[in-house]
């Protein structure tokens, strides 16, 4: 079979909403493309690497069904370790694809088990369905998974909803991802980034203050008081104008307390306003931005203020 790259959705910051738009939970964990024959299953990266030995579960659960599958079989979805019907975790989903001992995969397979969320279908019975709009290719996924679904926790149909504002309630509730709009008539196009499915990110706001700017590769490094103490929670590049990027700089450098190597120390005082979609592994993932918080003192930048971390 032919290995594909995967379409991919364009960010935008506003939810489509009209009767040609359906909604889908945003899972975070990695794409993946499914192919399934007579004789063997194979699990393809978004970047085209094989993943069958860090995803055992998968495999096995796909060649325990494979005689009732209409083969050859082709699905498109995401690898992710389940929360809730709203939200994967990110974090153990990393864990797991890092994973090259046989030993300790074996037993993550039992501690942390991998799902394929399988939002589309691709082939099927070597018929190819890319031409097809996407609510008929949604409706031969659903036949098909739905059989398999019901008591084998590797494999999960994602289904769409009409209501998106419904659906943003119950993501955001739970801190989920976002949502993935796309249109009732789309067809699977190889390889493009379309307008025909575009992600609305669920992200959250809060203020640290400056640490440093990074000479070598034009980070500002941001902090927040954890416990009374400076802790660093993240490095961000995006999102400033080129007058308020020079400015920062000519401060930073002019009230520098010390480099190191590239990084350009300074006491914290200056207060930003960053938006993110979530806190990983004690840093800010996608940083960007939004604006100077002169109204603010560095010491109401706290690890509690974070939205999501407040609320632990």
């Amino acid at each position: 079979m032919k290995v594909m790259k995967p379409m991919l959705p364009s960010l935008v910051t506003e939810i489509p909403e009209g009767l040609d738009w359906v909604y889908e939970v945003k899972y975070d964990g990695f794409r993946a493309i499914i192919y399934i024959d007579e004789t063997k299953v194979t699990i393809m990266s978004r970047n085209q690497n094989v993943l069958n030995e860090q995803f055992p579960e998968i495999v096995e659960g796909f060649i325990a069904y494979q005689k009732s599958l209409q083969a050859p079989i082709i699905f498109d979805g995401e690898l992710c370790v389940i929360e809730n019907d709203y939200k994967a975790n990110f974090d153990k989903i990393q864990i797991r694809g890092r994973l090259k001992n046989s030993e300790k995969i074996e037993d993550a397979k039992k501690t942390t088990p991998v799902t394929f969320m399988a939002f589309d279908v691709l082939m099927e019975n070597g018929e190819w369905l890319t031409h097809r709009p996407y609510e008929e290719r949604k409706k031969r996924l659903e036949d098909t998974v739905k059989n398999i679904q019901e008591d084998k926790p590797f494999l999960r149909y994602v289904p769409y909803y009409k209501d998106p504002q419904k659906l943003w309630s119950k993501i955001s509730q739970v801190f989920g991802e976002g949502i993935i709009a796309k249109r009732r008539q789309s067809l699977w196009q190889e390889g493009k980034r379309t307008n025909q499915w575009v992600k609305i990110k669920n992200l959250m706001i809060a203020s640290f203050f400056i640490l440093g700017y990074d000479e070598a590769n034009s980070f500002f490094h941001i902090g927040c008081l954890y416990k009374g103490d400076i802790k660093l929670i993240g490095k961000v590049g995006q999102g400033f104008t080129k007058e308020e990027k020079e400015a920062l700089v000519a401060i930073i450098k002019k009230n520098a307390e010390k480099t190191v190597q590239n990084l350009i120390c300074v006491k914290p005082s200056i207060c930003i306003e960053v938006e993110f979609l979530e806190v990983s592994k004690n840093e800010l993932r996608h940083p960007k931005f939004r604006r100077f918080r002169f109204d603010k003192n560095w010491e109401e930048c706290t690890w509690e203020a974070i939205p999501k971390l407040g609320q632990n």
